[in-house]
């Protein structure tokens, strides 16, 4: 067991970040009723397992995905301990960020879930949407604003949990996104949500009428 001091304030969690080292993750949570954070640095262990799986040219370009989809599942790690506890703690356990435990949280899908009111609000503040209603085309072309609508849709549908896609749907969704947006929390989400439709067992086919 190895005990981390939490930060509360943003104070303290800048002053973190400035102190720590490039092995290190600063992981930020964020609370209501009442509001507070915490915050704590961990061993970065994870991101550099994910940095070796993505040494080709080829995956290069994921490693800012994939980074922030670490930093999510940590964030709900923290999270969920945090949430556990009967008082707000004052320090926590950094052994429940270990590589193992946070790649785990990342694939399992019981990192935090947007709902379709938070992942819209994360949409109307995302670069992806301020590039698509910036571009000239958008005022000027009506076939282009109603790309930008499809394409809205399709990223808010990722919060229902039965919705279904086309392999080339998610494509779009995944490739059409800002660079810098996947960087984020609702980066995060994205890929993830992605990723478990893709690795959704398909349905076995079947003729009502022979079961009738």
């Amino acid at each position: 067991m190895t005990m981390q001091h939490l930060n509360t304030t943003a104070e303290g969690s800048k002053a973190a970040a400035l102190a720590m080292t490039a092995a290190q993750r600063l992981i930020t949570a964020r609370f209501r009723n009442p509001a507070r954070m915490a915050s704590v640095v961990i061993n970065a262990d994870a991101w550099t397992t994910m940095e070796a799986a993505l040494a080709t040219p080829e995956a290069a370009a994921y490693k800012p995905l994939m980074a922030a989809v670490l930093e999510t599942a940590a964030k709900a790690i923290l999270t969920r301990r945090i949430g556990d506890m009967q008082l707000f703690p004052v320090e926590i356990d950094t052994s429940i960020f270990s590589a193992d435990a946070i790649l785990a949280e990342a694939t399992s899908g019981n990192s935090e879930w947007m709902t379709k009111e938070e992942l819209s609000a994360a949409w109307d503040a995302s670069a992806t949407r301020q590039k698509f209603t910036t571009n000239p085309n958008y005022v000027s072309n009506a076939a282009y604003r109603k790309a930008v609508e499809a394409y809205k849709d399709m990223v808010l549908k990722l919060a229902g949990k039965t919705t279904q896609y086309d392999e080339s749907e998610l494509d779009v969704i995944v490739s059409k996104m800002d660079s810098s947006d996947l960087e984020s929390e609702l980066g995060a989400f994205v890929l993830r949500r992605v990723e478990q439709i893709r690795n959704k067992p398909a349905k076995p086919a079947y003729n009502i009428a022979d079961l009738l």
